[in-house]
Formats: C-alpha cells, sequence, structure tokens
C-alpha cells in the first residue's frame, strides 16, 4: 500500500522515534495489550474494544470528508502530544481508503467518508493514542523498494537500517554467488531486500523470537524470495544453531540490540509498550549481543569474508579497541566505519583474516 520512498523520505514520514532493531523481549508479554487495540485492524468498519476505547470514543456524524476528519485527528493528536500528528493521520486514512501510498490523500480531501470508514479511522486513532506505532496499526510498511507485514510485537525496521543495506550492496557483488547470514531478522527487511538485488545470493536468517521466524518467512513468500533463504529459531550467545555448526559465510550482517539496558525505561512509549525489548537491550555497555556476533564472525566468516554491524553511535571506537586487542585471536580486523544520514557513527565493517 505504501509507496517506495528513499531513507530520508521515510524517516521524515516515520510516525515513531526510531531507534535500534534486532530481536524479540517476552513474545507472549505483549500479545494482550497488542490485541486489544489491533487484532481488527484489517477489517474495515469493525467496532473497537470496549475495553480500551469507551471512555475516549470521539465519533461524529458531522465530520463526513477527508479534510475534516484529517484536521480533526491532527488537532486531537497535537493535543495529546502524538509524535508525528500528520504521519500518524494522513498513514490511517491511506489505509482505510486503501489508497496506493499516504501521498494520495491529498488528492481525496474532498472525498466523503461513510460510517464504516468514519468508524475503522476512529479506531485506528484510538490506537495511535494508546501510543501504537503506526507501522503496527497500518500493518505493512515499506522498506527500500519493498512493502513488508509488519505485526507486533517484531521489531520495526529503521530508516537508519536502509543505509546499511545500501551501504553493502554498494561493496557487494551482485552477480557473485554469496552465502550471507543475518543475525536477529526481525522482519526479514535486510535479507529480503539483499536477496533481491544480489540474485546469485542465498541466505540464512536466524531470530529468537518465534513471530519474528515467522513473519520473516511469511514476508518472504508474499515478495518471491523464500527458495533462497532458510530460517532458524535461536538466540544468540556463544554459537549458532547444531546444523549450521560447520558453516562458512561469505558475509554476515546484523543491526543487534545495542541500547545500554539503564536506558531501555527511557524509550518512547511506542517502542518500550509495544515492540519486543530483547531485540533492544544490549545489556549493561550495549555490547552483550555484539560481541557474540564478533566471536561467531571469527568461526563462520570465510577467508576475506565481510561482517556488518549497526550499532550505537558510541560504540565503533570501543570495537575498533576491543578488535586492537583480541582480533588477531579472533581472525578479525576492524575495516571502517560510517555514519548515517544524521552524520552519526552508525555502520561498521569488520574483515575476516
Amino acid at each position: 500500500m505504501l509507496l517506495s520512498s528513499s531513507s530520508t523520505r521515510v524517516a521524515a514520514r516515520m510516525g515513531v522515534k526510531m531507534l535500534a532493531r534486532g530481536i524479540g523481549q517476552t513474545d507472549h508479554h505483549h500479545r494482550p495489550l497488542l490485541q486489544l487495540c489491533c487484532t481488527s485492524s484489517s477489517s474495515a468498519g469493525s467496532t473497537a474494544p470496549t475495553s480500551l476505547f469507551s471512555a475516549t470514543n470521539t465519533t461524529t456524524t458531522t465530520t463526513s470528508t477527508v479534510r475534516g476528519t484529517q484536521e480533526r485527528w491532527m488537532q486531537r493528536f497535537e493535543s495529546e502530544s502524538i509524535p508525528e500528528p500528520e504521519t500518524s493521520i494522513v498513514n490511517i486514512i491511506a489505509h482505510v481508503l486503501d489508497l496506493s501510498g499516504p501521498g494520495e490523500v491529498g488528492n481525496h480531501q474532498n472525498s466523503a467518508l461513510n460510517e464504516a470508514q468514519m468508524a475503522k479511522i476512529e479506531q485506528l486513532c484510538q490506537c495511535r493514542l494508546a501510543r501504537m506505532p503506526i507501522q503496527y496499526i497500518v500493518r505493512e510498511w515499506d522498506f527500500r523498494d519493498l512493502t513488508l507485514k509488519m505485526v507486533p510485537p517484531v521489531f520495526i525496521p529503521r530508516p537508519e537500517t536502509e543505509e546499511l543495506v545500501e551501504l553493502i550492496l554498494q561493496q557487494m557483488d551482485t552477480q557473485r554467488e554469496t552465502l550471507f547470514l543475518e543475525i536477529g531478522c526481525g522482519t526479514g527487511a535486510i535479507s529480503l531486500s539483499l536477496l533481491k538485488h544480489a540474485p546469485q545470493s542465498s541466505a540464512i536468517a536466524i531470530d529468537q523470537s518465534r513471530y519474528a521466524c515467522e513473519l520473516t518467512r511469511e514476508n518472504a513468500e508474499t515478495v518471491g524470495l523464500h527458495e533462497r533463504l532458510r530460517i532458524f529459531k535461536h538466540k544468540v550467545v556463544d554459537d549458532l544453531p547444531a546444523e549450521l555448526g560447520g558453516q562458512q559465510f561469505d558475509m554476515i550482517v546484523s543491526n543487534p540490540p545495542y541500547v545500554p539496558s539503564v536506558l531501555i525505561p527511557t524509550l518512547d512509549p511506542e517502542v518500550k509498550i509495544y515492540e519486543d525489548l530483547r531485540a533492544l537491550d544490549g545489556g549493561n555497555d550495549g555490547l552483550t549481543v555484539i560481541k557474540a556476533i564478533l566471536r561467531i564472525a571469527g568461526r563462520h566468516l570465510a577467508k576475506d569474508g565481510v561482517l556488518w554491524l549497526e550499532v550505537d553511535s558510541t560504540h565503533p571506537p570501543i570495537i575498533e579497541e576491543f578488535l586492537s586487542k583480541h582480533g588477531e585471536l579472533m581472525g578479525l580486523r576492524f575495516l571502517a566505519s560510517y555514519k548515517d544520514l544524521f552524520q552519526k557513527d552508525r555502520f561498521v565493517e569488520i574483515a575476516k583474516l
């Protein structure tokens, strides 16, 4: 449904502050609240659960045009300090009207809305008032040139991660047969984008969340790339699943959890209420999972293979120093770090000796 866009345009229209990406927290913990908000978000005209919405129901019959509805909900979102109020309501209206993307809403400002559409907009706006990310509300989002299904609590891919994929593709021989591993696949965004643009490549993706593995598989089937992708449910601690014990990869890529545990309570409600916190929590210094990935890369990267990481902006010099001390023993060498569109050191390239 949503229009494809560059990283900058995606960043501009994001309905929530974007932080990290990765793997899940206790999946069952999130389900009851998530089911209250959006289990019926795909059925137009359905009514919202009274347990969540009845106290704040604002449905009216007087505002029946797209313009009037958009203006009313923008004001409501602004008054309740909802981030990106215009992005939120425009995406909701586009979803309910089944438009090709939010950019189309401007062409329908004078269109009348029927009662079912008004009720559906009301329901989804109440989800947004409850600080549910817009990506979960509309149930899909663009990642580069792919439109992927988004299901809570699987981590939502961020604009910076699109930059990581672009960086990899710029340096990757996309016509060469390549086997790569993604650690913490989430929605499958990284693997699927790389597979689409490197037609001779194949991939293995792992994630500790069952929901993430299922969603990656579904998205892979939807975009027709499932035959080149194998998926394993596995928590990264010291090594890969037993089935991959002797496997060597040309490349490993990961956007792992890298937020220090102490900062988790300070995250936006959209993140800490709805997304899996294991996708964010990187331990005391934010480097717990990253160091585990370095150990895996030392064992499973083929000679001259490359490890790509998306990390916190404070991490590249720490990783470089760590590898200056331990890299030779691990068979790894720090190559470079790269800035994201916000000019923060975000991506790290490491080679296998």
